[in-house]
């Protein structure tokens, strides 16, 4: 009976089953670094050999293009999707704060067609930056530190509950470990098909969880806590991607980091 109710009390469990109680507990401080940075490490460390395993032409033609380089080795991945991951994550929290403070107020229907203005215009700035040089660099190199200073503001001006957020983001990886066992399985099996399905799956899975942390942390509604959580992993790709064609993630370090 003590082993079943310990069991039910488990974070993981209680992140797949009660996610709303999950996210509450890390928003209150009741669960702490530990089990965020314990499957956050263990995703990492799984998705890590994966790319250390996987024949390159299977990850290119499962994931549209994206080659891994298996001479790099295990180490390579796990050390660089470790420290590029928790930057990124860190990043993400950030800019998902700052898009849930401004859409907490006012007409959801206003607020809302500003910031996807601000987050496409950031994509779009990305998009055009592989190469550039010049006024047209500067132009990149503005955005990227206007983002991050965006987020930086955002964490430190509410770290309480930037801390939560980057806390779930991290937790959220669940999926991602769940994903890497499964994929692993599916690419044993030799099928593309059910190897992207659950990548795919797993990338769902965490933008809905994510919502749900955005609503348990800033009390806010459905709606609004959702379209927090995609203005902010858009924001964050966004950022990674501008960050890339700019010439500051090298090309393997990048491909590494789609994975995670």
């Amino acid at each position: 009976m003590k082993a079943g109710n310990r069991m039910k009390d488990s974070f993981p469990l209680k992140l797949l089953t009660s996610p709303a109680e999950a996210f509450s507990e890390l928003a209150s401080g009741r669960t702490g670094w530990g089990w965020p940075l314990l499957l956050f490490a263990s995703a990492t460390a799984c998705a890590a050999l994966l790319c250390a395993l996987l024949p390159p032409e299977f990850t290119a033609e499962a994931l549209e293009g994206l080659k891994m380089d298996r001479d790099l080795g295990f180490a390579f991945y796990f050390s660089v999707s470790l420290a590029g991951g928790l930057a990124f994550s860190a990043c993400t929290a950030g800019l998902l704060s700052a898009a849930a403070r401004f859409l907490s107020g006012g007409r959801l229907s206003l607020r809302l067609p500003a910031a996807l203005l601000a987050c496409a215009s950031l994509g779009i700035t990305s998009a055009f930056m592989h190469g550039a040089a010049g006024t047209a660099r500067a132009a990149g190199l503005a955005a990227a530190a206007a983002a991050l200073a965006l987020s930086a503001w955002a964490a430190f001006s509410d770290r309480r509950r930037f801390a939560a957020l980057l806390k779930s983001l991290l937790a959220v990886s669940v999926f991602t470990l769940a994903a890497s066992l499964a994929g692993g399985a599916a690419a044993l099996a030799g099928s593309v098909t059910a190897y992207t399905a659950i990548e795919y799956l797993s990338a769902l899975l965490s933008l809905v969880w994510l919502g749900r942390a955005a609503a348990a942390i800033y009390a806010a509604g459905t709606a609004r806590s959702f379209a927090s959580a995609v203005l902010g992993l858009l924001g964050g790709m966004a950022v990674l991607f501008l960050l890339y064609n700019l010439g500051f993630i090298p090309e393997d370090a990048f491909q590494a980091l789609m994975l995670i």
